[in-house]
C-alpha cells in the first residue's frame, strides 16, 4: 500500500517541531549531540524518519541555526533597556552565557547550507541586536554610520564571547576588563563617535 501523501503544512509542522526539539537537545547535550539519529530518538521516532525531512546534517544544522537567531532577536526585544536603548555589550555577552551550546551553532560550525527561512532568522536578529546602536544614533547621543558602528561593535563582542566560551582568556584579563576597555578602542576606530558612553555593559 502507498504511503498517504504529506502535505507543506505537514512538512513544515514536523520539521518547526524537530528543529525546536533539536535546539533543546544542543541545550541540554552540547552540539555533538546534534545528529539525525540523535534527533529521532529524541523525538521517539525511527531513525528514517527524520532523513525523510532533512537531506543531510547541514539541513538539520541549518534549521537549528534558524531556531537560535531567533531566539537571539527574542532575547534582546526582551531585554531590559536604559531609556529605551538596551544595553547593547550586555545583552549580547550575556546572550551567549546563558546559551553557550546554541551560540557555537549559530557561529561555529561549518554553513554548508543556509536556507531562505535561516537568512531571514539571522536578519531579524540582527534588526533586534542593532537596534540600540540606531536609536542612539536617531536621539543624536551618537554620530556616524550606525550600520558600521553596530557592526564594529558586534565584531568585538563576537570575539570576546567566543574567546571566553573556548576558556581562551588566559592572560590575567576578565571578560569585564576587556569590554570596558573595549569603548576607548573602539572610539579610535569610530571617530565620529560622540562622547556618551556607546551601550555597552553597565
Amino acid at each position: 500500500m502507498a504511503r498517504p501523501q504529506r502535505s507543506e503544512s505537514d512538512i513544515a509542522a514536523f520539521r518547526a517541531t524537530a528543529a525546536a526539539v533539536a535546539l533543546e537537545m544542543v541545550d541540554e547535550e552540547g552540539v555533538a549531540s546534534l545528529t539525525l539519529r540523535g534527533l529521532a530518538k529524541r523525538l521517539g521516532c525511527s531513525y528514517a524518519k527524520p532523513y525523510s525531512y532533512y537531506r543531510d546534517k547541514s539541513h538539520l544544522v541549518d534549521a537549528v541555526r534558524g531556531q537560535a537567531f531567533d531566539r537571539l532577536a527574542e532575547f534582546f526585544r526582551d531585554y531590559p533597556d536604559d531609556h529605551g536603548t538596551p544595553h547593547f555589550g550586555t545583552a549580547y555577552l550575556r546572550f551567549a552565557f546563558e546559551n553557550p551550546e546554541a551560540f557555537r551553532v549559530m557561529f561555529e560550525l561549518r554553513q554548508d547550507y543556509v536556507s531562505e527561512a535561516t537568512r531571514a532568522a539571522q536578519q531579524r536578529a540582527w534588526e533586534a541586536c542593532s537596534a540600540p546602536i540606531r536609536r542612539l544614533v536617531e536621539l543624536g547621543q551618537l554620530e556616524g554610520d550606525p550600520e558600521l558602528i553596530a557592526h564594529v561593535t558586534w565584531a568585538a563582542l563576537q570575539g570576546l564571547a567566543s574567546l571566553a566560551l573556548a576558556n581562551q582568556l588566559y592572560l590575567g584579563k576578565s571578560v569585564e576588563e576587556i569590554a570596558g576597555g573595549m569603548q576607548s578602542i573602539l572610539r579610535g576606530f569610530l571617530p565620529g563617535v560622540a562622547s556618551r558612553p556607546l551601550p555597552w555593559t553597565q
